[in-house]
């Protein structure tokens, strides 16, 4: 590309400089034809000329359009969804930016206006896509900072006011807003926002405690949090429904304030452990180093290897372990490894580690074992071993194309094809007498079984 050109490339590249070249007039008249035909840009950019004036006239032209779209009532069919998403978030926006900078507490009336339509807008909209509920729980988070930054109500008041708000969200709106208001709060209003919650989750009767069981399930957690109270967060956990997740979020807060001993006994609790075996099984060596248990620690390195083929638990063990001893605790360990069942993490393992030897031969030993849908393994692995066993390279590139094939998954036949390649390119550098199938032989196998995979053959370079 020749300077000119470069340049020419440049100057039109939609930058603020740019912009601010074509000067005030011609921007002035693409700003008039956009918003002839586009609403949305239109009231953005009245938006704009209200803020320069002052705040009375921004404040005006936001609450009249919030007050037009309370007042709708027609259904948002879905090809309208995101426009009015757009929109909503335009009007959020200039209350927490433009209109919070110079009048906050109009910003907060208004802000509490744009949150007031967020359920009879979801009543009469399909928000599949999840854009309106976003633009309403941010909206709720800036409630929270625009109290925090403009003086918010004595801190009891303003508990009150938050619990009502939550009481009556039946959509996620103020998920956020204790968090954002904790700074307006402060820790006496933190207590008193428990102190109601509790207050009120006593006094209703049976058949009405579900619903507020379920916001102070995960309100009264968050605030013990916000107030950094580990005691206050254990209060919340009732010990007929303890499980392995709570016990490991009980753990992870009281390693963080040191209190390790207690932490180990919610680590042991017997409980289904499930998908949180890991975190629990990181959070008791954490624990035990904590507390300097060596031999402890070493037996639990030892065991999330065992467990996982964790290449770092196996690094920091044989560190630990005695002069002259690590060596052969290496290879007892890598063995180990190409034992391990099942084996696409064995290999994963083994080349990350790495010992690309017994990778090689774990693939020729256990190729049928190795699913061909896990290719985010299977692929780095074969890619790591080209230059050096490129027989087991192959025969996991193999594994993939015929993956992907066996499962008529046409989808995915781009990414075999490119693996199809990937195994011909290997071809000319495996010996004659190595022991695997002839590339063209394993073709003409291929062809035999998925021939009329024509999606796929039409892809195959020629």
């Amino acid at each position: 590309m020749t300077s000119r050109a470069k340049a020419t490339r440049s100057s039109s590249k939609l930058t603020l400089e740019n912009l601010e070249s074509l000067g005030a007039a011609r921007l002035a008249r693409l700003v008039l034809n956009q918003a002839e035909i586009d609403p949305i840009f239109a009231r953005a950019a009245r938006m704009e000329m209200a803020a320069r004036d002052d705040s009375g006239t921004l404040a005006h032209e936001i609450g009249k359009r919030l007050k037009t779209i309370r007042r709708s009532r027609s259904f948002i069919e879905w090809d309208k969804v995101r426009p009015l998403a757009q929109e909503l978030d335009q009007l959020r926006a200039g209350i927490a930016g433009p209109l919070a900078e110079t009048s906050p507490q109009e910003a907060i009336e208004l802000m509490r206006l744009f949150l007031s339509l967020a359920e009879p807008v979801f009543e009469r909209a399909d928000d599949s896509s999840g854009a309106l509920g976003d633009v309403f729980r941010q909206g709720g988070e800036d409630l929270g900072k625009l109290w925090s930054l403009a003086g918010a109500p004595e801190p009891n008041i303003l508990a009150g006011d938050i619990l009502t708000l939550i009481e009556s969200d039946g959509y996620g709106v103020f998920d956020e807003l204790p968090e954002a208001a904790s700074p307006a709060l402060g820790k006496e209003g933190r207590a008193a926002l428990r102190h109601m919650l509790l207050e009120r989750q006593a006094s209703l009767p049976d058949a009405e405690r579900r619903r507020f069981d379920y916001t102070a399930g995960w309100l009264l957690p968050k605030l013990a949090d916000l107030d950094d109270d580990v005691d206050a967060y254990i209060a919340t956990v009732d010990p007929d429904r303890r499980n392995a997740l709570l016990n490991a979020k009980v753990a992870e807060r009281l390693i963080a304030h040191g209190r390790c001993e207690e932490a180990l006994g919610w680590i042991e609790a017997p409980t289904e452990r499930g998908h949180t075996e890991r975190e629990l099984a990181d959070l008791k060596l954490q624990a035990l180093c904590a507390l300097d248990r060596r031999e402890d620690a070493q037996a639990q390195r030892k065991a999330i290897f065992d467990r996982w083929l964790d290449s770092q638990a196996l690094r920091d063990w044989l560190k630990k372990l005695p002069d002259f001893e690590d060596c052969d605790a290496e290879q007892q360990a890598l063995d180990q490894a190409m034992a391990f069942d099942p084996g696409v993490p064995a290999l994963a393992f083994l080349v990350e580690w790495p010992d690309l030897k017994r990778a090689g031969q774990l693939v020729r030993a256990r190729i049928d074992q190795l699913d061909g849908r896990a290719y985010d393994i299977l692929r780095p692995c074969a890619e790591a071993l080209s230059s050096s066993d490129p027989v087991g390279a192959t025969l996991l590139y193999r594994q993939l194309v015929t993956g992907v094939l066996d499962r008529g998954a046409s989808k995915y036949y781009a990414y075999a094809v490119r693996d199809f390649v990937a195994a011909g390119k290997l071809a000319d550098g495996i010996d004659a007498g190595a022991d695997i199938m002839r590339h063209v032989d394993w073709i003409d196998l291929l062809r035999r079984s998925h021939g009329r995979k024509i999606g796929f053959w039409s892809q195959i370079p020629t």
